[in-house]
């Protein structure tokens, strides 16, 4: 089988396996390879230390093969479109609920795409002949998805650095699989004719030029395009986490501290996160490449909505019988499956607390009470800033004396430095 027809051949298996979109590039150094090593040496990356962690093969897939194993010359770039549907504005804006980023309303996506990669690179073998085996990564190894995404035309990187296709917006799930075979490949996007600064540049807070692409449906092409002047992304974002267009810094992301790290919340930013406890989508929300997109179920069973997870009343986790954000065995029976074990049953207490500081309500206060007592630390010194929320907004003297309680038998003296704050 010659390289076209092979790689015809593949991209039907991935669609026959569930996946939306597919392109093919050579394994080479990523084409915003250098701005992602000025990312990381400016230190963007925070407790996201593994990102860290093997630079070079993030920088050049070709680099990910085995020393035993044949070397990568192609890497296979797939997406699945997990949109669903958009949530009533009266539910969206409830403070008594927590918002959930769409792509954890379903089960884990890494566990049911994986096994895909495993099936078409068993295909590939098949066709080809060969014995090792390809390299299968769902966003989790070090591979600038978002990059190969765009080099092989799936769609353009946009100002939040999300991957947007347009008619599908930028609700995609990236994967790649990297093999020995030589492909035919798809052609990059045309290049734009406008020059861009260096890395250093754009890390200082210059804005670059859009290096988005469109799809040119007469000519059936990529072309230069994409944001153009727009930046809803930019202005919508609450705790203005982005640097400038193309440049985010997760020291300020909602997404990143709900998410990624275990440390504390800093005290400027708590007030921005709103009702938000895993996750943000504003900058996606807001995109009008998101804008009326038709509901849709996903393909895959295991991201269909689970909803049980999708907006959950935020004192439902302190019931007797269903303490998940105070029990840790409730909590991984509860969010069994779920993206949102990656948060850990501590953070996402602390996410909670914070939720319920900016909801400020008196029907809170029993729960930040069971709160105010936990084993760990950090989610004590989120209870005591949201018991301090309600204290300021309705002089609530039942959360006035359990702050003045626990001054006097926390042992932490961080949480103390929470718990002070909150009586001032």
């Amino acid at each position: 089988m010659d390289t076209t027809a092979l790689t015809h051949a593949i991209k039907q298996e991935a669609h026959r396996l569930g996946f939306d979109f597919c392109g093919v590039a050579p394994a080479q150094r990523a084409p915003h390879a250098d701005f992602c090593a000025q990312w990381l040496a400016a230190g963007r990356s925070g407790d996201m230390t593994y990102l860290q962690r093997h630079v070079e093969k993030r920088l050049n897939p070709a680099l990910l093969a085995e020393p035993a194993d044949p070397a990568f010359k192609s890497m296979i770039v797939l997406a699945i479109d997990y949109h669903r549907f958009e949530l009533p504005q009266e539910i969206r804006m409830d403070p008594s609920r927590g918002l959930i980023a769409a792509y954890a309303w379903g089960d884990d996506y890494h566990a049911w795409i994986r096994p895909l990669l495993y099936e078409l690179d068993a295909a590939l073998r098949t066709h080809s002949g060969r014995t090792s085996r390809g390299k299968a990564l769902v966003d989790t190894g070090p591979v600038l998805e978002r990059d190969w995404a765009q080099r092989t035309g799936i769609g353009f990187t946009g100002k939040n650095c999300c991957t947007i296709r347009p008619g599908h917006g930028s609700w995609l799930l990236l994967a790649t699989l990297t093999v020995p075979e030589t492909l035919t490949y798809d052609p990059p996007p045309a290049p734009n004719p406008r020059q861009e600064p260096e890395p250093a540049a754009i890390l200082a807070g210059i804005e670059r030029t859009d290096p988005g692409i469109r799809w040119h449906s007469q000519e059936g092409a990529w072309e230069t395009g994409g944001c153009g002047r727009c930046t809803r992304c930019l202005d919508a974002c609450p705790t203005q986490a982005f640097a400038g267009p193309y440049h985010l810094d997760p020291n300020r992301c909602i997404a990143y501290w709900t998410i990624e790290t275990q440390q504390s919340i800093p005290l400027a930013l708590r007030r921005h996160f709103g009702n938000r406890i895993f996750g943000c989508d504003i900058c996606q929300e807001v995109c009008p490449y998101n804008r009326r997109l038709a509901p849709r179920t996903p393909a895959l069973a295991g991201l269909q909505t689970n909803a049980a997870r999708l907006t959950p009343y935020l004192l439902d986790g302190f019931a007797v019988d269903t303490p998940y954000w105070l029990d840790a065995s409730a909590f991984a029976a509860h969010f069994r499956g779920s993206p949102i074990k990656r948060a850990k049953r501590a953070g996402m207490l602390r996410n909670v607390c914070v939720a319920l500081g900016n909801w400020a309500s008196p029907l809170a206060v029993p729960a930040l009470a069971r709160a105010l007592s936990d084993p760990e630390s950090i989610p004590r010194g989120h209870a005591a800033w949201a018991l301090g929320q309600i204290v300021a907004r309705h002089r609530h003297q039942p959360a006035l004396t359990l702050l003045q309680s626990a001054l006097t038998s926390e042992p932490d003296p961080a949480v103390l430095n929470e718990i002070r704050l909150a009586l001032r």
